[in-house]
């Protein structure tokens, strides 16, 4: 019985693979650890019937907790590659890539197209390739030049901003012109940075409030903090 009971929790761990944040929000998650915590005090009470009958039970809402977990991981992933390829047709779209660049924008409008109906059909697995099939379409495109500012001075630091419908990310932040001026960049950024991730193999939980440093790339010097409120004026 004990070891019925050992094997339900090794199960329940397993949805390790999934966030924290995904183990609270999931339901069977919870029912499994209800019903664990009430096989292990039948167990203890001698009740080994009803200690088997509640083991199982918890074992299969265990199952459906990983299956339900792993979607939801699989669907943060496809929701952020989504966000890239939006991010990389917006950008085709200002450098004109339709008549730069037609076979490759034609190509990249047709998976991004299949991205989204994929997404919406919750296929995310298909839909995180078509996303990436975008991305690769689009990658030639020449990127936006870093402008030269007073003093040739650009910011060493940039502190992650909470901006309503356009989330903060190392694409996004390596495409500002006072970072890189290109999103195929954002590695550098993430490789620079990723010892202050909550997770580092994954580049996508930042926060905002984060400091990143800002690596020079062609030898530009750089000095202090990125300040929005200083470049508006």
């Amino acid at each position: 019985m004990k070891r019925i009971l050992v094997t339900i929790l090794f199960a329940l761990l397993a949805t390790g693979m999934a966030s924290a944040q995904n183990l609270l929000d999931n339901d069977a998650y919870k029912k499994a650890v209800q019903l664990r915590d009430q096989a292990q005090q039948a167990l203890s009470s001698g009740n080994f019937d009803q200690a088997q009958q509640l083991s199982s039970q918890s074992e299969v809402y265990a199952k459906q907790a990983v299956e339900l977990a792993q979607q939801m991981a699989l669907g943060y992933r496809a929701t952020n590659w989504l966000d890239r390829a939006k991010e990389r047709i917006a950008y085709a779209e200002s450098v004109k890539a339709a008549d730069r660049f037609p076979q490759d924008w034609n190509s990249a409008q047709k998976d991004f197209a299949d991205a989204q109906q994929s997404y919406t059909a919750k296929k995310f697995e298909n839909s995180i390739s078509a996303s990436q099939a975008v991305v690769a379409a689009l990658a030639r495109l020449t990127p936006v030049p870093v402008p030269v500012v007073a003093a040739n001075v650009l910011p060493e630091y940039y502190k992650v901003r909470l901006i309503p419908n356009r989330r903060d990310c190392f694409w996004r932040i390596a495409e500002y012109p006072f970072v890189y001026g290109d999103p195929l960049k954002w590695k550098i950024l993430y490789e620079a940075n990723r010892k202050l991730l909550q997770d580092p193999n994954n580049p996508n939980l930042i926060q905002p409030g984060m400091v990143f440093t800002i690596p020079p790339v062609n030898g530009e010097k750089r000095s202090g903090t990125y300040n929005p409120d200083a470049a508006k004026k």
